[in-house]
C-alpha cells in the first residue's frame, strides 16, 4: 500500500518535471529561421577594395534611381602596430532588390582611415559613424562624419575617444522609434596584450535624445567576454530587441568565425543567448541587421582566407 502511494507521488512529481522542462523550452527564444545565404559583393581584382569587401550599412533612401544606398568599409586590420590608415577606405554601392548592387563610380567616398561605416539619415542629413586608428599604435576612437548628399562627407567629429591600449571599434548607430532615441553600440576592450590573461571584451552603448549628443552619453556595458566578442549589431523585431556579436572562440566553435545573437525585451536591458546558436556559423562574421521590406535581412562578412583576410558581403534574410 506504501509502496503504491509513493509509485503515484514519483508519477505525479515525474509528470510535473516534463511539464516544467516543456515550459522551460517554450520559453526559450530563437532567432528567426534564415533563407540561404547569397553573396551580394566582391572586391574589384586590381582595385582598392580587391578581396577585403567587409561590411555594409544600409538605408533606404530613394535616391538617383535606386531605393537603397550602402555603405561599405574593407577588413584591413592590424593589432600590434604597423596598421597603414591610408587603406581604410570606404565605399558607396546601391540597389533595388538589396542582393544586386551597383558600386558608385566616385569610390571611393572616404580615402583614409575609416573603418568600419554605419550610417543613419536623419531629416536630410547623413551622418557617418566610423572607427579612426592611430597608425602606430592601433588605439581606436570613434568618429562621426556629415553630409547633405550622403556622398560627400565633412570632416570627422570624435564622439568616443581613444583610450591608451584600448580599442573603441565597430559602431553601429541605430534609432529607437519605440523611445525616439539614438544608440551607437560598440565594441571597447583590451586585445593587444599578448597576455592573454588581460583580454578583455565588451560590448557597448551610448544613448542620447540627439544624435550630436551621443558624445556626451556614459556608456553602459551589455555584454562582455573572455574571448574575442565585437561587432555589435540591434533590430527590433517581433516585440524583442536582437543583438548580434562576432565571435571567436577555438574551444566552443571550432577555429571559425560565427555570429552569435541575444534578445531582450529592452534595447539597453539585460541580453540572453537565443537558443539556437550560433545563427552563422562558417567564418560568418560582421553582421548588420536591418528590417527592410517586412523581412529582418543580414549583411554580413564571410571569411574566404583567413591568412590574407580575404572577404566578401553576403546576406540573409528571415524566410518567414
Amino acid at each position: 500500500m506504501i509502496n503504491n502511494k509513493y509509485s503515484r507521488i514519483n508519477k505525479i512529481i515525474l509528470i510535473f518535471l516534463v511539464i516544467f522542462a516543456a515550459t522551460l523550452h517554450a520559453q526559450e527564444i530563437r532567432y528567426p529561421s534564415l533563407s540561404s545565404s547569397q553573396v551580394i559583393m566582391v572586391g574589384d581584382s586590381g582595385k582598392w577594395d580587391a578581396d577585403k569587401v567587409h561590411t555594409l550599412s544600409v538605408l533606404k533612401v530613394n535616391k538617383l534611381g535606386f531605393k537603397y544606398w550602402g555603405y561599405y568599409g574593407l577588413s584591413y586590420y592590424a593589432i600590434f602596430g604597423g596598421l597603414d590608415t591610408n587603406l581604410l577606405k570606404a565605399g558607396l554601392a546601391m540597389s533595388n532588390d538589396l542582393v544586386h548592387w551597383k558600386k558608385y563610380e566616385g569610390n571611393p567616398i572616404i580615402n583614409s582611415n575609416c573603418r568600419w561605416p554605419s550610417v543613419i539619415k536623419v531629416g536630410s542629413t547623413f551622418y557617418m559613424f566610423s572607427a579612426a586608428y592611430d597608425h602606430v599604435t592601433n588605439d581606436s576612437r570613434i568618429v562621426m562624419r556629415k553630409s547633405k548628399d550622403g556622398i560627400h562627407f565633412g570632416e570627422e567629429q570624435i564622439v568616443v575617444p581613444a583610450d591608451r591600449g584600448m580599442q573603441n571599434q565597430n559602431p553601429f548607430i541605430y534609432f529607437d522609434k519605440r523611445d525616439r532615441h539614438f544608440y551607437l553600440f560598440y565594441y571597447h576592450g583590451i586585445e593587444k596584450s599578448r597576455d592573454t590573461s588581460w583580454n578583455n571584451w565588451n560590448i557597448f552603448v551610448r544613448k542620447s535624445k540627439k544624435i550630436e549628443d551621443l558624445k556626451y552619453s556614459n556608456p553602459v556595458i551589455l555584454l562582455s567576454a573572455r574571448y574575442t566578442m565585437a561587432a555589435p549589431s540591434i533590430v527590433f523585431y517581433k516585440n524583442k530587441y536582437f543583438l548580434t556579436v562576432e565571435a571567436w572562440n577555438p574551444e566552443k566553435w571550432g577555429k571559425k568565425w560565427v555570429t552569435v545573437a541575444y534578445v531582450s525585451d529592452k534595447i539597453d536591458g539585460r541580453y540572453e543567448p537565443v537558443s539556437n546558436n550560433p545563427i552563422l556559423d562558417d567564418n560568418d562574421a560582421c553582421a548588420f541587421q536591418y528590417l527592410l521590406d517586412n523581412h529582418l535581412h543580414i549583411f554580413y562578412s564571410h571569411c574566404l582566407d583567413t591568412a590574407k583576410s580575404n572577404w566578401d558581403l553576403r546576406m540573409v534574410k528571415t524566410s518567414k
